[in-house]
């Protein structure tokens, strides 16, 4: 019996230890297949956050590619075939199912497609900011860019983004610079009303952009007309007016951009003024955008790019310089470029693209050989397009010709002039200083340039008011120009010089430089900028082909 005992819970203990073993395998087996479906599952995540990573990454190449376009002068649609919207008031995007389209991919990713689609909010007909007016002028400049997405056939992505395009080429300043030189790029006091865009390349690592010293306090870059010569103001457009903080105020939306190179302050110089509320126009700059930074007695030093004391604008001082490479100082032998599209042309006898002054040549007609003078007090004819008739009578609309009556003052202008030696505008006896000019011309001048003539509008029924920049005169000089040598002046104008402007009076500009390098003297010249000069600008004018420059408004992802 003792026996049988033994034998019986030797059973038992073994079957007992079976159990455990199968309940330990049992829930080892149960952990494992929970841990092998996590790591699964986690695997599985991995890869749909890949796969719309990726499809992400697609739709946002189609935005930057949309843009791509328009900032280069195309129709912001890539990749979309033959596909057009339909006539709706909603907004309809194109279908990858679509036979019509022609989506693009990346090299890297040859099952990634992505399309980009624009939407104009200037002539789209709809109200897209919601003020009660379809296409209207507020409009004007901003895009709905879609980016559209599809990686394989398994995931879709698209995004919307709202961009606000400016054009920023060099006539929408009151002053380009260039290169500049090792000393500096602007020498001197000036007082400027409008936007400066300074380059600075050859300024010495250090050195100084512009520096405006002035302890009058006259030296200064301002957004608005206060204190222009009320017969200057009557001559140009009102400034547009914005809404800034409440209040409906005019403005030159003006803005400073120095590539390279310190921007000096001293004494009681300033940029932009404190906001004052009240007075209808606007104080501050619209942005400023240094690289370098600050110096000069109106400056604190920080250990760093420094704090300026007198600089006001929305954007502060410390912003960097935004625009990269894309706006260069022009210079003749560029390639020519439309003024409209930014198209190049190609010279048929060469191969390759025509020069700006190559181009200009094909425009006008006989050049005039030597050195020009007009005087205030000598009338003068001059017809490129039949340079053999002497009788003005004979001129006709589409002719490029100056004619310049002495008696009244009065100059006309038109076409394209070209000149192959240097040009002066001088006065006459005693105080016969004032040019009134009428009519449209670009000049090119293989040469020097010496403005000492008053040089003011006139529309072509003898009235002033609003006369420029409808009537305007732009002239290029290869060489150098200078302003006003011989007494204080008053000019209106688009003026570029491939090396220098020099201007030594207190002369008053409406208009624009450009110019490599500017010597302003100390007896602080004016310049005030006029917006709508650059959307007016003489054909054959160089540089004056659009540049766009956008900045992001919004973003969203939208369901697909």
């Amino acid at each position: 019996m003792g026996k049988s005992y033994r034998y019986r819970h030797r059973a038992s203990q073994h079957g007992m230890a079976l159990l455990t073993a199968v309940i330990f395998i049992t829930v080892a087996a149960l952990l494992l297949g929970a841990l092998t479906m996590r790591v699964v599952n986690q695997a599985r995540q991995v890869d749909n956050y890949v796969v719309c990573r990726n499809c992400f990454w697609g739709a946002e190449t189609g935005v930057a590619a949309s843009k791509a376009s328009l900032e280069m002068g195309g129709t912001g649609l890539v990749g979309l075939g033959t596909w057009t919207p339909p006539s709706t008031t909603e907004i309809v995007l194109p279908s990858f199912d679509d036979p019509r389209v022609a989506p693009l991919t990346l090299a890297s990713m040859p099952r990634l497609q992505y399309m980009g689609y624009l939407v104009d909010w200037g002539n789209d007909g709809r109200d897209n900011n919601g003020d009660g007016v379809v296409d209207d002028p507020q409009e004007n400049w901003f895009y709905t860019i879609y980016g559209l997405s599809r990686l394989g056939q398994r995931v879709e992505r698209a995004v919307e983004v709202v961009v606000h395009g400016q054009d920023v080429n060099v006539w929408r300043n009151a002053i380009f610079g260039g290169t500049g030189q090792s000393g500096g790029l602007i020498n001197g006091n000036v007082s400027i009303h409008g936007s400066v865009h300074l380059l600075g390349d050859n300024i010495v690592p250090g050195g100084t952009a512009v520096t405006a010293l002035d302890l009058s306090g006259t030296s200064l870059i301002h957004n608005n007309y206060v204190g222009i010569p009320a017969a200057l103001q009557q001559r140009v457009p009102p400034l547009p007016t914005r809404v800034f903080n409440g209040e409906v105020v005019e403005t030159l939306n003006a803005t400073l951009r120095v590539r390279k190179g310190y921007v000096g302050l001293s004494g009681n110089s300033e940029i932009g003024e404190i906001d004052t509320p009240g007075n209808g126009y606007k104080e501050t700059m619209d942005g400023i955008y240094v690289n370098d930074g600050w110096t000069g007695n109106a400056v604190v030093p920080d250990g760093g790019r420094g704090d300026p004391r007198s600089v006001w604008s929305d954007n502060g001082w410390d912003m960097l310089y935004d625009l990269g490479n894309r706006v260069p100082l022009p210079v003749l032998s560029d390639d020519w470029k439309d003024m409209y599209t930014g198209q190049t042309v190609l010279n048929p006898v060469t191969g390759r693209n025509y020069t700006h002054s190559e181009y200009f040549q094909t425009l006008c007609g006989t050049p005039y050989n030597g050195n020009l003078t007009i005087k205030a007090n000598q009338d003068f004819y001059f017809n490129a397009t039949r340079p053999g008739d002497p009788n003005p009578a004979n001129r006709q609309p589409t002719d490029d010709y100056i004619l310049f009556n002495a008696t009244t003052n009065r100059m006309e202008i038109n076409g394209q002039i070209q000149i192959n030696g240097n040009l002066t505008f001088t006065r006459g006896a005693g105080n016969d200083k004032t040019i009134y000019y009428t009519g449209k011309a670009a000049i090119l001048v293989n040469g020097d340039v010496t403005l000492d003539t008053d040089l003011l509008t006139l529309n072509a029924d003898g009235s002033a008011a609003n006369s420029f920049p409808k009537n305007i005169i732009g002239i290029m000089a290869q060489g150098n120009m200078t302003v006003g040598s011989l007494s204080q002046l008053q000019l209106m104008g688009a003026f570029y010089a491939q090396n220098q402007i020099k201007s030594e009076k207190q002369t008053i500009t409406m208009g624009t430089f450009v110019s490599n390098y500017f010597d302003m003297g100390t007896n602080v010249p004016e310049i005030y900028q006029v917006p709508t000069l650059a959307d007016n600008l003489p054909y054959g004018m160089i540089g004056a082909y659009p540049i766009l420059a956008f900045s992001q408004v919004s973003w969203r992802e939208i369901p697909t």
